[in-house]
């Protein structure tokens, strides 16, 4: 008898349980936000974004810009990004921001100068070029040696 009482406690507990209940065992803890990718991210494209973010803020809209784009153009100390924000406006056209900042170990984002840039929303003016052309840092051509 007890153990058709056991079996029959265990099958309702089991059984039991809600699919809610049982998804609120495996989901994510609620408020986790963007947590794990605030762990893999750096400061300096966190600081980036950020700064276009305060930038896209302040523009005037009759709707709300909300972040559609982020590139790396230059991930060495100093370091450009390139960041779009899209509103939900028809209409209206991209936010497009070139961030550029002095990036290197033991920085400090609160003191480091940042510029952020509004890119032309243009085309491209040459075909296959690239549609950040504003933000992207051109090569210049190599100079041959000359022999004397």
């Amino acid at each position: 008898m007890k153990r058709i009482f056991l079996v029959t406690a265990v099958a309702f507990f089991i059984g039991g349980l809600s699919p809610s209940a049982q998804t609120a065992q495996t989901a994510p803890p609620a408020g986790s936000g963007l947590s794990d990718l605030d762990a893999l991210t750096f400061s300096c494209p966190k600081a980036a974004l950020n700064a276009a973010a305060r930038k896209a803020a302040e523009a005037p809209s009759q709707g709300t810009y909300q972040f559609s784009y982020f590139a790396i153009v230059n991930d060495s100390h100093h370091a450009m990004y390139e960041v779009h924000f899209t509103s939900n406006y028809a209409g209206e056209a991209d936010l497009k921001y070139c961030v550029t900042m002095y990036c290197q170990q033991g920085w400090d984002p609160k003191t480091a100068k940042t510029e952020v840039t509004l890119m032309s929303n243009k085309q491209a003016p040459r075909a296959g070029a690239t549609h950040a052309g504003a933000c992207r840092v051109m090569t210049p051509p190599a100079k041959r040696q000359t022999k004397e």
